[in-house]
């Protein structure tokens, strides 16, 4: 009777209510997705704050450098050598994170580059070169 009664005076019927109900849950679950999915961009997906791209970079520079034997080593002031193992670092970091620039490494990768820049080594001719490099001094030096 009360149900009827509510019906007559304003038209609704409990199953109006339920379907209204229903339609704006499933609305609100649609935008929770949206906030999801936008949420999870901001945290993983979208690249790392520039001041991130720079100290990944002074990291690379400072390691390749110590590779070559520091700033006094032959293979250092070989400055065409020392470019090819610059760009190495870079393409073998790019290539890890599937990146075709530094600046778009992922946020969700940011703890993984670093630990990528403590670990880098130089191919095998590469770090050979280098030691050859460095020994040419040692060998010329003594003959000096």
């Amino acid at each position: 009777m009360k149900n009827e009664l509510l019906e007559s005076v304003i038209g609704v019927t409990q199953e109006d209510i339920l379907i209204q109900v229903l339609e704006n849950q499933k609305q609100l679950k649609q935008q929770q997705k949206s906030l999801e999915s936008d949420v999870d961009y901001l945290k993983n997906e979208q690249p790392v704050n520039p001041s991130v791209c720079l100290d990944l970079e002074r990291i690379r520079k400072k390691k390749v450098i110590d590779i070559l034997g520091g700033k006094d080593s032959p293979a250092y002031r070989d400055s065409h050598f020392a470019r090819s193992v610059f760009a190495q670092a870079a393409k073998d970091f790019k290539d890890h994170f599937r990146i075709p620039r530094y600046d778009l490494l992922k946020r969700k990768d940011e703890l993984n580059a670093y630990e990528y820049w403590r670990n880098w080594e130089p191919n095998t001719n590469t770090k050979f070169d280098i030691k050859a490099r460095n020994k040419q001094l040692e060998l010329f030096g003594g003959l000096l």
